[in-house]
């Protein structure tokens, strides 16, 4: 009967709390490593959409410089 009882505990100690947080421990890395690897993917899409930006932002200054110099 000692062995029967061992294999409980073993049993009960598998689905104990702490092996659940152990499972939300695990889990949580796998959704930070996900954004860090999209941010790594896409970082030049960032570094495009402030390019043009910037150069849209030049164009406009430019055309009413000009705007105000020719009339």
């Amino acid at each position: 009967m000692a062995k029967q009882k061992q294999r409980k505990q073993v049993r009960d100690t598998a689905v104990s709390p702490i092996a659940k947080k152990s499972e939300n421990i695990i889990s949580a890395p796998r959704q930070v490593k996900a954004e860090d690897k999209f941010r790594v993917e896409y970082a030049y899409v960032i570094k495009d959409l402030r390019t043009v930006f910037i150069l849209a932002a030049v164009m406009f200054t430019l055309l009413i410089v000009l705007n105000l110099v020719l009339r």
